[in-house]
């Protein structure tokens, strides 16, 4: 009630504002949107398919980057709930998951290591309201990027620039707010940049109330005019409470809907249902540093990162008086180095580099432990190492080239000789990249890649294929992969597209893709939780997408996802669903409307996603219908540093689910103001 009231005096506040306040012609005000920017003639060094350049960067109604890819070609939404959401599928890259790409912030890593429950991407620790763009590498094109299938998707933050900065308030629909400050300021020599932010929102989902704070600092020191060094930390502190199940029946609360509910990670064979008042809070604090000089012809650099991630599980008893769970988990003490450089040597550009990764998590304990609960140990650790070497260069006026070579290399044994026994696993793979592209006219080009790739097992598929192994009875023996060695996923893509600046204002590219997967590994995180290689999988589709720029003040974009899956050697699991992967939509379409004439924005967008099949408790295959969200966005400038803005999501109140038992809010209006400072 406290937070309703809340964000209807903010809304109060802007109406007085908005009515009068006269309003001068000034620049294009603070507001969180994609554009979509579609890839040059030539073969680009970062091998971008599609950057979100995010002008000027508020929040506004986007909490999370998955809310600004929804609309992007090639990338499926899968979420539970509305606000702050983490999970391993929240967002697929080409039809892969989170395990299958690499998210990269500021071009540091921030795929965690993912171990009793722990996530592999947090997309809530990231800073959105200093992101300028979003860079999406489609696929394993680039060498230097290794241990992913599905691509990238680089974050880049605002890094200089004039001094000043923004707040940012929001409020809206079932507690909805945000509290956000940036500032960016230098002296000569000295660059920083602050950020403090709080976030929140109430349940929609029984017992599902978020918060969130986060603080950040990055600093970069130019020694001189060659050599800077730069340093950054970013601790975010999340709570959220643990969905619980919401069924006509005991312990129904018609006061939320009806939907299924989480289990707490496994400890020992006990499977634990939230009861009321059950949460998590986690504590995750990124560090990194870097150094880097320019030459003549280039540029070298030396990177360090450090994760450092705790999270504490609270239960109670199915009352709700008297915890019965206390436990915190060590969930990521992970850390890299590396080394990368590029160099130009007449039409080349030569890049290398190399880098270290330690996969770890750490000691936990118990506050209040239920019995036969045992003592938390890391289990497994996992070392991945990489090199490359790529090339682009213009072979003549028309003809243009990318290759690469890269070398990756996993070695996962026991961490701690307490903790449950794994199996030694050491592989490696060298993995050829090549991509021409030909420029058929002036306003035509063509391109075709042609890929090597490979991903081995992540620390959570690591685990449960190690405890499979080891089993010599009971229902473990009729897991698929029961005494199998698992094998790292290797194979190839390919992709071939065209794009066309048609006229001045419009501008279109297609592109077709397909992706051969041997050995995929099946990870099923839900009792019983089998890991196991499936022979093969197949992954392909078409991608369109369009930029119309109608004048200076109107453009419309429109995206459409056309995408295939295919699978063999899984009959034995997955309730029938043998022959597909679940959870990827066959067609996705979107359409955006954008105005920008001063002092106004508006912001219009239409999400379509056809039926697709899911698998639903591991022994039932369900449909999730077809469905078509609206939303607006309106932006209004007072002055030269204030703006308010009204969202309206799900402006047609759509009941629909992204995943199975989950219901998603319907109709949610917020307010935001934006001050400049």
């Amino acid at each position: 009630m406290r937070r309703t009231k809340k964000a209807l005096a903010i809304a109060a506040v802007a109406s007085v504002m908005l009515a009068g306040i006269p309003v001068a012609a000034q620049e294009t005000p603070t507001y969180s949107l994609e554009e979509i920017v579609i890839q040059a003639e030539n073969v680009k060094k970062d091998n971008a398919d599609t950057t979100i350049s995010v002008k000027t960067v508020s929040p506004g109604k986007a909490s999370t980057i998955p809310e600004l890819l929804r609309g992007s070609a090639g990338i499926d939404i899968q979420q539970r709930a509305g606000a702050g959401d983490n999970q391993d599928t929240t967002v697929k890259l080409r039809g892969f998951d989170a395990r299958r790409y690499t998210v990269l912030l500021n071009g540091r890593q921030i795929n965690a290591a993912g171990v009793m429950g722990g996530q592999y991407v947090d997309w809530t620790t990231i800073p959105l309201n200093i992101v300028e763009k979003i860079q999406i590498i489609k696929g394993g094109k680039s060498a230097a990027h290794g241990n992913t299938l599905g691509g990238v998707i680089n974050i880049i933050t605002r890094e200089k620039g004039a001094d000043g900065g923004e707040i940012n308030i929001l409020g809206g629909s079932r507690g909805r707010y945000d509290y956000l400050f940036n500032y960016a300021g230098s002296t000569d020599k000295l660059n920083f940049h602050v950020i403090a932010n709080k976030t929140g929102a109430n349940a929609f989902l029984r017992n599902n109330d978020y918060d969130a704070d986060q603080y950040g600092l990055r600093l970069s020191y130019n020694i001189t005019a060659k050599d800077t060094i730069s340093v950054g930390v970013n601790r975010t502190e999340t709570k959220r409470g643990f969905i619980m199940e919401n069924k006509p029946g005991a312990n129904y609360d018609p006061g939320f809907p009806v939907s299924d509910g989480e289990m707490l990670s496994p400890d020992a064979g006990i499977f634990t249902k939230p009861n009321p008042g059950a949460f998590w809070e986690k504590y995750n604090t990124y560090y990194d540093l870097s150094y880097k000089h320019n030459t003549e012809t280039g540029y070298w650099r030396l990177d360090y990162w450090k994760n450092d991630e705790k999270r504490r599980e609270v239960n109670f008893n199915p009352e709700g008086t008297k915890i019965e769970l206390d436990r915190t988990v060590v969930s990521d003490k992970s850390d890299s180095i590396g080394f990368s450089g590029q160099t130009k040597a007449g039409a080349h550009t030569i890049g290398y580099g190399g880098e270290y990764k330690q996969l770890r998590y750490g000691y936990g304990y118990f506050d209040v432990c239920p019995k036969k609960a045992n003592d938390i140990y890391p289990s497994q650790k996992i070392d991945l190492w990489g090199a490359y070497i790529d090339d682009s260069f213009k072979i003549d006026d028309r003809w243009s080239a990318y290759l690469g070579l890269r070398y990756d290399h996993l070695s996962a044994s026991q961490d701690d000789a307490r903790a449950t026994m794994m199996r030694d696993f050491d592989t490696g793979e060298l993995s050829p990249k090549i991509s021409l592209s030909f420029k058929n006219n002036d306003t035509t080009t063509t391109f075709i890649s042609v890929n090597k790739l490979w991903r081995a097992p992540s620390m959570a598929e690591y685990y449960w294929w190690g405890m499979k192994y080891n089993a010599n009875s009971g229902p473990d023996v009729n897991n698929p992969g029961y005494h199998k060695q698992i094998k790292p996923e290797q194979g190839y893509s390919y992709e071939i597209g065209a794009e066309q600046k048609v006229s001045d204002k419009y501008q279109t590219k297609v592109t077709l893709y397909r992706q051969d997967i041997n050995d995929y590994i099946n990870f099923q995180h839900t009792f019983p939780f089998w890991c196991y290689n499936i022979d093969k999988v197949k992954v392909w589709g078409a991608e369109w997408e369009n930029v119309y720029r109608l004048n200076d003040a109107n453009k419309i974009m429109f995206t459409y996802t056309n995408q295939h899956t295919a699978k063999a050697g899984s009959d034995l699991t997955n309730a029938g669903l043998a022959g597909e992967l679940d959870y990827r939509p066959r067609h996705k379409a979107a359409f955006a409307y954008n105005y920008d004439a001063k002092p106004w924005q508006l912001r219009y967008s239409v999400n379509f996603v056809s039926s697709q099949k899911a698998l639903y408790n591991n022994n039932t295959i369900r449909e999730i219908g077809g469905y078509t969200t609206h939303n607006l966005a309106i932006v209004r400038e007072l002055d030269k540093t204030r703006s308010v803005s009204l969202y309206v999501d799900n402006l047609f109140d759509k009941q629909y689910v992204e995943q199975i038992g989950y219901p998603l809010p319907g109709r949610s209006y917020y307010v935001s103001l934006t001050q400049k400072i």
